[in-house]
């Protein structure tokens, strides 16, 4: 996966889209939103002058949703404010490729940070596993399985505006977030996290140390129908 820096929040929203849950469209690009500012407003999304994203708050994430590829007018607004335009501007985007979309960063300098990737997890056997980082005061993290003698997951870590994807056998497992080389602090626990062979889950690291609002979100990776409607 490779990542890119865009000039605006919207393109992160555009990513909230219809979308298909059999095969892939090759003539549609397949796109999720993730809301990581912690000190930002929620948000209403407008696509080519459609409501299709509303009152977004921090810590969302969409399913990628499915939008026909090219280019498309994307307005971002404050939550049931119109007036108050956080973004407005046309975006392009390629056919078969996902997107995951995130706002990182503060309200004061909220920048787009973009990864993408050419397919979900087809391996029947692993679960393919992305971290993303995206809380701007935390340092490099690792990820222990607790239930496995602490068995790092990640080789390098993943620092600030970094992913990291893992290939890895199906299981339940306890991780401990920590700083990369080390054991403890335990920034945050997750418990309980399960993932599938054949399927693609994602970690998102969002929100500030700072401001006490570091969270970590899970999710399966999915792609889901009709998810792009008029609101």
């Amino acid at each position: 996966m490779k990542n890119i820096t865009l000039t605006a929040l919207v393109l992160a929203t555009a990513s909230l889209t219809v979308a298909s849950a059999q095969g892939m469209d090759m003539k549609s690009a397949y796109v999720r939103v993730v809301h990581g500012v912690s000190d930002a407003p929620a948000v209403d999304v407008y696509v080519d002058g459609t409501r299709t994203v509303a009152n977004a708050p921090f810590k969302a994430v969409t399913p990628y949703g499915n939008v026909p590829a090219g280019k498309h007018n994307v307005m971002i607004t404050a939550a049931g404010d119109k007036n108050t335009v956080v973004f407005k501007g046309d975006v392009t985007l390629t056919a078969g490729t996902y997107y995951t979309v995130a706002a990182v960063g503060y309200l004061k300098n909220l920048k787009p940070k973009i990864f993408t990737a050419k397919s979900l997890n087809m391996n029947k056997g692993k679960a393919e596993v992305n971290v993303y980082h995206l809380a701007p005061d935390a340092p490099r993290v690792q990820a222990l399985a607790k239930d496995y003698n602490n068995a790092a997951i990640l080789p390098m870590g993943v620092a600030y505006g970094n992913e990291y994807t893992v290939n890895v056998d199906p299981m339940g497992v306890n991780l401990d977030i920590v700083p990369f080389g080390k054991t403890t602090p335990v920034v945050k626990n997750l418990s309980g996290v399960s993932v599938a062979g054949g399927k693609s889950y994602s970690i998102f690291a969002l929100g500030t140390m700072a401001g006490n609002t570091l969270d970590f979100v899970v999710t399966e990776d999915k792609v889901v129908a009709d998810s792009m409607m008029a609101k």
